[in-house]
């Protein structure tokens, strides 16, 4: 999708320069944000807006954590032990606070999940109903993001559940299973250990769960005692991220050092993969900048939760983003 002249103002820093400016701290806040998983070119905007200094410009001095399999993001938020970390979906934020932790997403890095379900293409398995029974191998942070959605939808149960490390080996010797898996990533992995397997990708979003993925995502605390401080992240994430969009060689050669399992061939596929697929900018990023977030959105992925079951009504679903740091939206 081709940026409008506002948008490519947007990339040319002027506007941005002008915001950070204007929202820069005067202490040079310490901050720490913890990725969803290890270093990947799907968190490519932060890691640039990091190494390029964006965090600093605005007053912030930004540690960023690679997150990895077995960590769980969201409990290192609620208990303080980093100020910002990118949840993987809508309501994975609204399970903080129904849990009695305030969090509220300010950012979406991804418009559409990327995230799909992977069965041998041989294995019969045609659609999520036909993986009733199949063991499926899954992070501990999407058992309780998705997988509660799709076992109230399709009837799966916890005994088809299998630990996902990152290794897509176990999936690849069992052409009985399921695995999860991000279309921007997984495919190339998948070629290079088994070029002969063919695999079967079943998107997640086609079962009519859209939320928003990527989500940079803070206390309530923080936007309360320092939102200038909340505003210089989303700037400065957002001047990262289209950067980014521009040219990752930078980013890349980082990604490449300080996680040596990326390839420059896979974050290059990776990154295409974002593109082909329209994950990172929509209509609404067009017209609020990169990481919009609108009402309508985050109000359809509450009504389908409560729908199957997951929140009851009456939830404040509000109370789990703000769009107070992007140009307005519905």
């Amino acid at each position: 999708m081709k940026r409008t002249s506002l948008y490519k103002a947007l990339v040319g820093g002027a506007v941005i320069a002008s915001a950070l400016a204007t929202s820069a701290a005067a202490e040079n806040y310490p901050m720490t944000m913890i990725m969803g998983w290890r270093a990947q070119a799907e968190q490519g905007g932060f890691w640039n807006a990091s190494i390029n200094g964006y965090y600093a410009e605005c007053g912030i001095d930004m540690e960023v954590r690679q997150g990895g399999a077995g960590i769980d993001v969201t409990r290192l938020l609620v208990s303080n032990a980093v100020d910002a970390a990118l949840t993987s979906q809508n309501d994975g934020v609204m399970r903080m606070i129904q849990a009695g932790f305030p969090a509220r997403a300010v950012f979406a890095s991804f418009q559409n999940t990327p995230t799909t379900i992977d069965v041998h293409e041989d294995s019969g398995i045609d659609s999520f109903e036909d993986l009733v029974g199949h063991p499926i191998f899954l992070s501990s942070g999407n058992r309780n993001t998705y997988w509660p959605y799709l076992k109230l939808k399709y009837g799966y149960t916890d005994d088809q559940l299998r630990s996902f490390t990152g290794q897509f080996a176990p999936f690849l010797a069992n052409p009985e299973s399921a695995t999860q898996d991000f279309v921007t990533n997984g495919p190339y992995v998948m070629k290079q250990e088994a070029p002969d397997v063919k695999i079967k990708h079943m998107f997640l979003r086609d079962t009519g769960y859209a939320p928003y993925s990527g989500l940079l995502t803070v206390s309530q605390d923080l936007i309360d005692e320092k939102p200038e401080v909340v505003k210089c992240l989303v700037d400065a994430s957002r001047k990262g991220w289209l950067d980014y969009l521009e040219d990752p060689t930078k980013t890349f050669d980082y990604i490449e050092e300080i996680a040596p399992e990326n390839s420059r061939g896979l974050l290059q596929y990776a990154y295409d993969t974002m593109k082909q697929y329209g994950f990172l900018e929509n209509e609404d990023t067009e017209a609020y900048g990169y990481g919009a977030m609108t009402n309508a959105r985050w109000k359809a992925q509450y009504d389908l939760l409560v729908e199957i079951g997951t929140f009851e009504p009456g939830f404040d679903y509000t109370q789990a983003y703000s769009l107070d740091y992007q140009n307005g939206s519905d």
